[in-house]
């Protein structure tokens, strides 16, 4: 079983055996004949090889050329693809921009642009439908060929010029292959470029800070090209006036056209430039100065072919040039003397003035320091505070004393200053000054006329004020005496009113001489004004000492004066005042011995008086009076009492003298003494008196219209009225408004003032008696009395004074004196009548001795209206 099957699976075997035999015979058959077409295929391809090999050869030595070709050229050559990457750069490129790297073909161009030129290449695309790697290519892409200036980034890392030349390459086919770049550097033509425009510009600028302009004409053509600076200088708008030459020739000034011409012409035959200065005109009236400079150049055949000038604004020239010569000027012919040195002091230049204030010539000085004036008058101090304040402020001004070439030192007022460079150092000091010569005379002079009296050349109140503040400075120290002396001459009016002013002047400058001799050297006597003197005593040790000056000036005023051939007996009073007792400043001290001076001629002049403190007191009584008799008219404050007047004879009344009262209506009656002298030393007394007239005249006429036998109303005039009203139209318009008789009206005026101006008012007198109105002299025998005036005075009565009266019997000199006047008055046909008579005694003593007429205390006080109107209803009475 076993073998057949082993038997089976031989046969089976040597089959296949069989088979595989004959396959392997077609297969080598077949294999012979695929060895044949093998080997033909063989030596096809290794033909095909070798063409292949031989183009790749020559594509290679063709590649090869082309990078030869790119890297011999001095531009960077760059090729892209079509997709606009990086394919191929030259050598110059790799070099100069630094592009290395394995991965070339993933780089664009832009990479190496300037980040704004890439941006606005990108800007310029706008939006686009597809992704852009490269804007640059897509410039290119889009226009075929592309040309623009741009700035690569070398691998220096600095930005260089290059001019960019693009295009798109195709194949055979017309397919795009990509784009060929050249990019050339100009980075030395842009810097020449940047060098000529900047030269350009500085020339521009040049020409425009130096007002300079330039222009050409071609002489053939009559082209005309000019600067921008031409437009400035000739104001002409550059975008719409095309150059011409009338355009140059307009403005020119009328009176400068003809030497226009003229050196026009002359430049046609000469060689050289032509330069002329000329004003140009424009319509507003405005006046330019420029100066022109031109040339003509000739061709070859020596004919003029070009005209070439410039055209400067020389305006500020010209001014500095006339500030130039007004500095020169004015330099020279500067009435203040001038000189200037170099930075070491050594002067380099004076002025006339100098020459004559000082006396040195300019080559005298010339090289020297200022020191060659030096006077001695200051000390190394002064000198060396000018040269500090020089120096740090630039300037100093100050007086300076120098000395002339003579020798004579000379007050100048002199002002330095310092000249500095562009860099602050000092290069000069110009020094001006003036002679303070005249000025400090008449400073001078105007001082003695603000502190001296010109009359008599003592000091003056504002001098005697600041001498007396020194000396009150001092004795607070030393805590010695001070003491002030207030004076005036009595009667000096009269002197004025009777001999002139030209006596009143000669007779206060002897008083003032007179008071000089007397007083101490140290001591200090001035004039106030008018006739009132005052003297300063300091370092007084004690208070007799004061006595003793006091009572040497009024022994000194009991000697006669002269004045002009005119021997005057002029008497004074002395009103004292002392530190500290009555005040602590020269004001208070010159009040408070006004003050005394009052008192003093109260007591009866020719005395002196210690200020009393009392005294303020009356003062401000006084200042209260005069302000409340302001008032009193006003308010109705003021009324008339009438003191009757007898007849001796027959004890009979006929008439009564008019006395003014004041009834204030808070502090109740005010006495005339009070009063009356204020009244007149303020004018009040003008209508107040004329209202005491007004009041007395109706009331007579009242009396009169009443039946009554009343012969006169006798009214006080006061001098002030006499000397500051008419009162002569005053009385004849009160007699005319009040209906009463002239021959009613008696006026008493003082013997006082009678005789201050005898003459004058005499004929006063006479125009007022002339109305019909009867005259008295009042207070008689007080004053000083002409026999040859009285005897001349147009007067009717004779009234004497109280003070006569008030002591008799028992004063036998009064009761002499009274006898005399009666008698006197009896010779020159004048009524007596007596004042204050008070007592019987009195009364009988005048009836005695004839005296006419009397009023007094023993016949009645002063009544009002209506009490005395019931004396009238008593006539005839008798008081005896």
């Amino acid at each position: 079983m076993n073998d057949a099957r082993l038997q089976s699976e031989l046969e089976s075997l040597q089959t296949e055996i069989a088979a595989l035999r004959m396959a392997n015979a077609a297969l080598e058959q077949q294999m012979s004949l695929n060895a044949w077409q093998n080997d033909d295929l063989l030596r096809t391809l290794e033909l095909q090889s070798n063409a292949l090999r031989e183009a790749g050869l020559r594509q290679a030595n063709q590649s090869d050329f082309i990078q030869r070709v790119m890297d011999t050229t001095g531009a960077l050559m760059i090729l892209l693809g079509p997709d606009g990457h990086l394919r191929r750069i030259n050598q110059r490129c790799s070099e100069i921009l630094d592009v290395t790297g394995p991965q070339l073909d993933k780089r664009v161009l832009d990479e190496w642009l300037h980040p704004d030129e890439r941006q606005a290449l990108s800007d310029s695309l706008g939006q686009l439908p597809w992704p852009v790697h490269s804007p640059l290519f897509e410039a290119v892409h889009r226009a075929g060929t592309y040309t623009s200036e741009h700035r690569l980034l070398g691998g220096d890392a600095h930005y260089r010029h290059y001019w960019l030349e693009a295009s798109i390459q195709y194949n055979q086919q017309g397919k795009e292959e990509g784009a060929v770049v050249c990019a050339t550097d100009i980075t030395p033509l842009k810097q020449q470029q940047e060098r000529l425009h900047h030269s350009e510009s500085l020339l521009r600028e040049a020409q425009h800070i130096a007002h300079l302009g330039h222009w050409e004409q071609d002489l053939a053509t009559s082209e005309l090209t000019w600067s921008e600076e031409v437009c400035r200088i000739f104001e002409l708008d550059a975008d719409h006036c095309p150059p011409t030459f009338p355009i140059l020739i307009d403005p020119v000034h009328p009176d400068d056209r003809a030497a226009i011409n003229k050196a026009y012409l002359a430049s046609q035959t000469v060689d050289k430039p032509i330069t002329i200065d000329h004003r140009l005109l424009f319509a507003d009236g405005r006046v330019k100065w420029v100066r022109k400079c031109f040339i003509t150049h000739r061709d070859a055949d020596d004919r003029p072919s070009r005209l070439v000038g410039t055209v400067q604004d020389i305006t500020a020239e010209r001014l500095i040039d006339e500030q130039l010569l007004l500095a020169a000027s004015v330099f020279e012919s500067s009435l203040n003397g001038i000189l200037i040195t170099d930075a070491g002091g050594r002067i380099i230049k004076v002025n006339q003035t100098f020459t004559e204030i000082l006396g040195y010539s300019p080559e005298e000085v010339l090289g020297h320091k200022p020191g060659l004036f030096k006077s001695g008058y200051h000390d190394k101090d002064f000198y060396r505070k000018l040269w500090s304040t020089l120096k740090l402020a630039g300037k100093w001004q100050g007086e300076i004393w120098d000395q002339r070439k003579n020798g004579e030192c000379v007050p100048l007022w002199q002002s330095i200053s310092a000249v500095s460079d562009s860099e602050g150092h000092v290069i000069r000091y110009i020094g001006v000054f003036y002679d303070l010569s005249e000025q400090k005379r008449t400073a001078e002079h105007i001082h003695h006329l603000a502190y001296y009296d010109s009359l008599t050349d003592l000091p003056n109140r504002q001098l005697f004020t600041e001498r007396c503040e020194l000396a009150l400075e001092n004795v607070r120290r030393t805590h010695q005496l001070l003491a002030v002396l207030f004076l005036d001459l009595d009667r000096f009016k009269h002197v004025n009113d009777s001999l002139g002013h030209p006596v009143g002047d000669e007779l206060l400058r002897a008083v003032a001489q007179r008071l000089k001799n007397i007083l101490r050297h140290g001591d200090t006597v001035a004039r106030l004004g008018g006739d009132e003197f005052i003297v300063l005593l300091d370092d007084v040790e004690n208070l007799e000492i004061i006595e003793h000056v006091a009572t040497k000036i009024l022994e000194g005023f009991a000697k006669p004066f002269m004045a002009r051939e005119h021997k005057l007996e002029i008497g004074t009073s002395i009103g004292i005042s002392r530190y500290p007792e009555d005040g602590k400043d020269a004001t208070t001290l010159i009040k408070h011995a006004d003050l005394a001076l009052y008192q003093a001629k109260e007591q009866g002049r020719g005395m002196f008086q210690f200020y009393d403190v009392r005294l303020t007191e009356r003062a401000k009584e006084r200042l209260f009076l005069e302000s409340e008799l302001r008032e009193a008219l006003v308010r109705e404050e003021l009324l008339v009492h009438y003191q009757p007047q007898y007849s001796l004879a027959d004890d009979r009344l006929i008439g009564a003298e008019v006395l003014l009262r004041w009834h204030h209506s808070e502090h109740g009656i005010i006495p005339p003494d009070k009063f009356i002298s204020i009244a007149e030393d303020t004018g009040l007394i003008v209508p107040i008196g004329e209202w005491v007239l007004q009041t007395a005249c109706r009331q007579a006429k009242t009396w009169l219209a009443a039946g009554y036998d009343f012969q006169r109303m006798a009214v006080n005039l006061s001098g002030v009225q006499i000397e500051r009203s008419d009162m002569l139209a005053t009385v004849r318009q009160v007699l005319k408004d009040t209906g009463l008789p002239a021959n009613y009206l008696e006026l008493e005026i003082t013997e006082t003032y009678i005789m201050q101006q005898a003459q004058q008012n005499i004929r006063i007198m006479e125009d007022l008696r002339a109305l019909g109105v009867a005259l008295a002299v009042d207070d008689f025998g007080t004053g000083q009395s002409s026999l040859g005036y009285l005897k001349r005075l147009p007067v009717d009565k004779l009234k004497i004074d109280r003070s006569f009266i008030m002591d008799i019997p028992q004063d036998s000199n009064d009761m002499a004196i009274t006898r005399a006047i009666i008698a006197l008055g009896h010779n020159l046909h004048l009524t007596v009548l007596a004042e204050g008579v008070e007592t019987a005694e009195q009364s009988a003593f005048l009836k005695e001795l004839g005296c006419d007429e009397a009023q007094g205390y023993y016949y009645s006080r002063p009544l009002e209206a209506a009490s005395y109107e019931r004396f009238l209803k008593k006539r005839p009475a008798s008081v005896a």
